[in-house]
């Protein structure tokens, strides 16, 4: 008799945040372990903040970089914070709607068959869509709002989920989180990276495609990136004309320096790149669409799934000796090369000083290098250069909690993370929450401890005390429970951890 298949568990609010931790832009495992160890204490922590007697704490700034010079502003959200926006949009999920015309749509970030659509898979959808489009009609206008996220009105937002049908405490809820995260400032107060989030902004924007105003015979959007097609010019200008004052009502605007009558980038467009390249970007997107690019998949899956062959790898080689790489040759190596990393280390060095944005891509590949001195000697490296970003510090160390603590030397990298003229709170707050207890590193985290502060400096050295003996943990974390609410329930949750 057939063993029956082991029934899977049903979808959660934590399952939500877990399943999309690793994809964030500043995953700190402090939020990771109080959410999976104390969601009931968070509950009933968010009760008593709908009650009117707790408060949701204003957020820490974070900078994630967006290219090789820019910075994008954003806050990272405490355990508390993070559970939230995944609890209500979770909570509401099936109000968000698939498109009720599919000439006039958007595309990606809701649930199908239970989970979140995958991103990758409905974007390289949204790319095709519009290449195809472009040949059907003789004429169109692709662009995107001008910083976004950034440009969001706290009112709008709260009246967007009454309008989608939301209750009113959850209405009232969500409403008082955006206000009291932001200290009270009516802009820029939703948070850049997790997926509810995302999930928001590209529901929010949906006044446009459904818009009776618009004349156009297709409109295609995925999140804040736009395409109107028609075959009368006067129609797609007057159109663009109308989305500008349609977007000028919520207090965005139109970014002109990407507004164009090109055709996107794509795979069936490109004619200048060669049948190799193709190859390699079907391969990449392959990996992206099915998940692959995940920091637990073995190097035989990996090698089953998407082999690479010789003639692709001889026109990888002759790529990273040109001594030019560009970004999106950069990011194609870091993540089809990751089976085949002794071919990218010499070039490894000039991709992580060159494209700080790619920090990510770079923990990931490395994670696949068998020489981990060689990664720990290329990072402090690294750290010896004084204009380092909040976001490779913090992706450094990742690397350090990941897969470096067993170097020569994982001790000077750790101190150097810290002391970094350029390190924050946060960047900082990884190395502190990771369990180590050498280095003098639970002397550090004790003076956070014991400073009377609530903060992430004093949160994640709590979590990082974790792997102390219960006896002499639960006497330091005693006094740091006394200082707020926010350090008591990390204190519960920590004092109970076997």
């Amino acid at each position: 008799m057939a063993t029956p298949k082991a029934k899977k568990p049903s979808y959660s609010t934590k399952q939500f945040f877990l399943d999309d931790y690793p994809r964030t832009l500043f995953p700190l495992s402090t939020n990771k372990i109080i959410i999976e160890n104390g969601e009931d204490k968070i509950v009933q922590y968010i009760d008593e903040c709908n009650s009117g007697t707790r408060s949701f704490l204003p957020q820490y700034r974070v900078y994630a970089s967006k290219d090789p010079t820019h910075l994008r502003r954003t806050v990272k959200l405490d355990p508390i914070a993070e559970y939230f926006i995944y609890d209500i949009v979770y909570k509401n999920r099936s109000l968000f709607k698939k498109p009720h015309n599919t000439d006039k749509c958007h595309y990606g970030y809701r649930f199908k068959d239970g989970i979140p659509s995958l991103p990758s898979e409905d974007f390289s959808k949204f790319k095709f869509d519009v290449w195809a489009e472009s040949f059907l009609k003789n004429y169109f206008i692709g662009f995107d709002v001008s910083t976004y996220f950034n440009c969001l009105y706290h009112h709008d937002l709260e009246a967007w989920l009454a309008a989608l049908g939301a209750s009113n405490d959850d209405v009232k809820l969500f409403s008082k989180f955006l206000r009291e995260i932001n200290s009270g400032r009516s802009v820029d107060c939703l948070p850049h990276g997790l997926y509810p989030t995302k999930m928001i902004g590209n529901d929010f924007l949906r006044f446009i495609e459904e818009s009776k105003l618009l004349n156009s015979e297709k409109i295609h959007r995925f999140m804040d990136d736009i395409y109107i097609f028609s075959d009368n010019k006067e129609q797609t200008i007057s159109d663009f004309n109308t989305i500008q004052r349609l977007l000028g009502l919520k207090g965005l605007s139109i970014n002109s320096a990407k507004t164009t009558t090109l055709k996107p980038k794509t795979e069936q467009n490109e004619e200048n790149i060669s049948e190799i390249k193709k190859r390699l970007l079907k391969k990449r997107k392959a990996m992206l669409a099915k998940n692959l690019y995940d920091d637990y998949e073995t190097d035989e899956k990996i090698d089953e799934k998407t082999p690479i062959s010789e003639e692709e790898l001889e026109f990888i080689n002759t790529i990273l000796k040109s001594g030019d790489l560009e970004e999106d040759d950069a990011e194609l190596v870091l993540t089809t090369m990751r089976t085949h990393t002794s071919d990218v280390l010499d070039s490894l060095p000039g991709i992580v000083s060159r494209f700080p944005h790619l920090a990510k891509n770079i923990y990931r590949f490395c994670a696949r290098v068998k020489d981990k001195n060689f990664v720990a000697n290329l990072v402090q490296n690294q750290l010896k250069n004084k204009t380092l970003q909040e976001y490779q510090l913090f992706w450094f160390g990742m690397m350090v909690e990941s897969y470096l603590l067993g170097t020569d030397n994982a001790g000077d990298l750790m101190v150097e993370l810290i002391s970094h003229p350029n390190a924050t709170d946060i960047s900082k707050a990884k190395i502190l929450e990771i369990p180590e207890l050498r280095y003098g590193i639970p002397e550090i985290r004790q003076t956070h401890l014991s400073s009377g502060r609530s903060d992430w400096l004093s949160w994640s050295s709590a979590v990082g005390s974790r792997s102390i003996k219960p006896a002499a943990r639960n006497y330091q974390l005693s006094y740091f429970m006394k200082s707020s609410p926010m350090n008591q329930l990390i204190g519960d949750v920590i004092k109970n951890l076997t």
